[in-house]
């Protein structure tokens, strides 16, 4: 359903194995599709094939994260789980006639947890990843959030996370459990988007770029409020803002006050080839949400040879490095987010450098396929337990 998640499951597929990809989907008549997300339930296909002969699989259940339940199906997750699993299980078992080796997810809830039901027949090595702080953390005050999570901990043979702060969370709710990060990839970017000129109107100008959901812990007006301290000793600075959602009067609420109409660019909704390259034309990306637990936009602007400015409380500074990839700055800091980008502003030999290092270690490190080629070494040792256990088991 996600850009990540599509990249992640064509860079299994290149590392000749064989796979199959499920992604359930709420079902939705089509007669009662009213909202934008009503109808990308309703018209999803029963399958498709993506470029690289990625043949997914959307299989309907009868699970609706929306409001009005989505709060209650959050803190008592159970009920909900086992309409899904009632509605979904012989989609299930008719998938699992594939006979795969093993069974890797993402999301402990509700995926995870939804393969916890097959019979003992069917079971087979299963690990989880996981990518969100809170719906790990609350597992520390909701006890039924906890209860479903612990199924799934009791079954996994491997629960991974993609930050190390995360996998300290797991860590501590489930200390039984094997638990270790998988740091999301990135695909390299193509090389026409480096030849593509700038256009007219940013020729001579500094260009900071921040893509993100308008959402609150997204940070922007933030952002916008720290630009504004440094924008009359950086004239030749504008801000480009690539996105929509929720908070977005908030944004232009905070552009309007600061007077900043143009400096201040809202660019709306982009698709996905054009917001990589909105990251090539750009001198530094810049996005200080909080609680981000490993953003790909981070690595897609690194990928672009971009310097970044982020908080120093999420996942990617696992691997970012203060002075060397970028700046990390502490979250909801108007000042200290001013003193970054001022310092990036200032110094173009620095920021050029940073840029080189970011793209240098996406190439090195974490791009998709040496991201997938660690996962399917984790995933040939999970087999190699499940059959070792068969062997013993069977000989006793």
């Amino acid at each position: 359903m996600g850009t990540w998640a599509l990249t992640q499951a064509q860079a299994i597929a290149r590392q000749d194995v064989d796979l199959l990809v499920v992604s359930f989907t709420s079902w939705v008549p089509k007669v009662l599709a009213r909202t934008g997300g009503a109808k990308a339930y309703a018209h999803c296909p029963s399958e498709f094939i993506w470029q690289g002969s990625v043949r997914v699989h959307y299989p309907r259940w009868l699970y609706y994260p929306v409001p009005p339940v989505k709060s209650r199906m959050y803190t008592h997750p159970e009920p909900y789980l086992r309409m899904a699993w009632w509605s979904a299980q012989q989609s299930f078992l008719r998938l699992m006639e594939f006979q795969p080796d093993v069974i890797f997810c993402h999301h402990a809830l509700p995926n995870g947890w939804m393969l916890t039901q097959f019979p003992s027949t069917h079971q087979k090595p299963l690990i989880t990843l996981d990518h969100d702080f809170d719906e790990i953390a609350d597992c520390h005050r909701l006890p039924f959030r906890k209860a479903a999570m612990q199924q799934v901990a009791d079954r996994a043979w491997a629960m991974l996370a993609v930050s190390n702060r995360m996998r300290h969370d797991l860590n501590q709710l489930f200390p039984s459990t094997h638990i270790q990060t998988l740091h999301n990839g990135v695909d390299p970017l193509p090389d026409h988007l480096f030849h593509q000129k700038r256009p007219l109107d940013l020729e001579g100008k500094k260009v900071i770029l921040c893509c993100a959901l308008f959402a609150e812990r997204k940070g922007i007006p933030i952002l916008v409020r720290a630009f504004h301290q440094v924008s009359s000793q950086h004239s030749d600075a504008v801000l480009r803002i690539v996105g929509s959602g929720p908070d977005e009067a908030a944004i232009r609420a905070t552009i309007a006050e600061l007077n900043l109409g143009d400096r201040v660019q809202m660019m709306g909704r982009k698709p996905h080839a054009e917001v990589l390259q909105e990251m090539v034309w750009a001198d530094c990306f810049t996005l200080v949400g909080w609680d981000e637990p490993f953003a790909t936009v981070y690595l897609e602007a690194m990928a672009a040879g971009k310097p970044v400015i982020c908080c120093s409380d999420g996942g990617i500074t696992d691997v970012l490095q203060d002075g060397v990839h970028g700046y990390t700055v502490p979250p909801k800091s108007v000042d200290a987010t001013a003193t970054a980008i001022a310092r990036m502003l200032s110094n173009e030999a620095e920021r050029i450098q940073m840029g080189h290092n970011a793209q240098r270690l996406i190439q090195q490190h974490l791009t998709w396929d040496a991201k997938a080629k660690e996962l399917i070494q984790l995933m040939e040792t999970a087999v190699g337990s499940h059959r070792q256990l068969n062997l013993s088991t069977t000989r006793q």
